[in-house]
């Protein structure tokens, strides 16, 4: 960030990322047991270079979770994000697990009646907190007032009645609304990285910003295995993004080129 801010060649539309939480991951270069004063100092610099290599139209979609024994992590990095001068314009809620029962499924819903569990998540085994399935996305601009495309996520209606009675109701999508269920693939075998989330987190993102400029530019600080980079390349727009672990950089490297070979088989 401090290298792209120096440089001033170009902004950045949209930055999406997710740091390391703070909660003890096994991170192969990285220690993920900071004091809370030193992390939440630490993301504050964040909050502060990002804010200026951001375009002032542009949007930061900050993933962000805590435990059961510390909920309070993504309010205290919350609070340093918004001293950085960011304005929180949404909160959106990641569900990775949700289970619904029979009463609760509307009856125009045909999908099922019988109530169902979907996604994945890892149980806890305390008798004190209930599995933490859930984690926050909160979506950063620098006024709270850029215009989003919302639609471009929408999902349908339930009751196509709707579409009939809201006069500004144009076709069979609406607003898909703050809480996202977004399950990720379970893994059988030991992990890549302690701490992934899913290519279509990040790509929903990016897609609700809005994305039509040819010179558009997404950065993820945190890069990780690569997704948000595979997300930006599923959508053909620009990506730039910086880890530290050399491992990570290496598996990403892989995952982005045979991203770009299956997309060409594809054409």
């Amino acid at each position: 960030m401090e290298k792209v801010r120096k440089e001033d060649r170009f902004k950045i539309d949209v930055i999406i990322t997710s740091p390391p939480y703070n909660i003890g991951k096994n991170y192969s270069s990285y220690h993920d047991t900071k004091k809370t004063d030193d992390y939440l100092d630490w993301l504050l610099v964040v909050a502060q270079k990002s804010f200026w290599i951001l375009k002032p139209n542009g949007s930061f979609f900050l993933n962000i979770g805590g435990t059961s024994a510390e909920p309070l992590i993504p309010f205290l990095v919350l609070n340093k994000f918004i001293s950085a001068g960011y304005k929180l314009q949404n909160t959106i809620h990641w569900i990775k697990s949700i289970s619904i029962e029979k009463e609760d499924i509307g009856n125009n819903n045909q999908i099922c009646k019988t109530g169902f569990s979907v996604g994945h998540f890892r149980p806890i085994r305390s008798n004190r907190y209930l599995t933490n399935t859930h984690e926050y996305i909160f979506h950063f601009t620098k006024t709270g007032t850029q215009n989003l495309e919302k639609l471009s996520i929408g999902v349908p209606y339930q009751d196509k009645s709707n579409i009939k009675r809201w006069k500004s109701v144009e076709q069979d999508k609406r607003d898909r609304g703050n809480v996202w269920f977004i399950s990720y693939p379970t893994i059988q075998s030991s992990r890549s990285h302690p701490a992934i989330f899913p290519e279509k987190l990040a790509s929903l993102c990016i897609k609700l910003h809005g994305y039509l400029n040819k010179d558009f530019i997404v950065y993820d600080p945190f890069m990780g295995i690569g997704n948000t980079a595979l997300a930006c390349i599923e959508l053909g727009i620009n990506y730039i993004g910086t880890e530290i672990d050399e491992n990570y950089i290496n598996i990403a490297n892989n995952m982005i080129v045979e991203k770009k070979k299956n997309l060409s088989k594809s054409k």
